[in-house]
């Protein structure tokens, strides 16, 4: 299986649904290609939205903090769902390995790519849409 520019589209469909749920707030907090890759399904008119707290998800699923002993809790990504929003795919090959695509570099590549500076970039969109424009 090697995926094509129909399996993109399935692909970019899925993540637009999945950034109308209430989990769409940890990926925008997530920063980085994943941020970017939020921004790209929703637009710049959400961001307002990510300082209206957290989400409802966020205690079941979120990140919980013990600071001072006191507990807090923020949106979060599970690992599944940053893997989700970068286009990962698992693929079992013939000799009985797994070998792991995406359609978007995940988290570890992209902060040893050069590009991960602390903010996006014009190097960081000119790669973004450069990348979107070849798949």
């Amino acid at each position: 299986f090697r995926p094509v520019f129909a399996d993109y589209i399935v692909y970019e469909q899925h993540r637009h649904e999945f950034m109308n749920q209430p989990r769409a707030r940890a990926a925008l907090l997530h920063g980085g290609l994943i941020w970017q890759l939020a921004l790209h399904s929703l637009g710049f008119d959400v961001l307002p939205s990510i300082l209206d707290g957290i989400s409802r998800e966020a205690v079941p699923f979120g990140l919980m903090l013990d600071i001072n002993g006191q507990t807090y809790f923020d949106d979060d990504l599970s690992e599944e769902e940053v893997d989700f929003m970068c286009g990962t795919y698992y693929l079992h090959t013939n000799d009985g390995n797994v070998e792991i695509v995406s359609w978007w570099p995940r988290p570890q590549a992209w902060a040893a790519s050069g590009l991960n500076v602390g903010f996006w970039s014009s190097r960081c969109e000119f790669w973004f849409q450069s990348h979107l424009d070849n798949i």
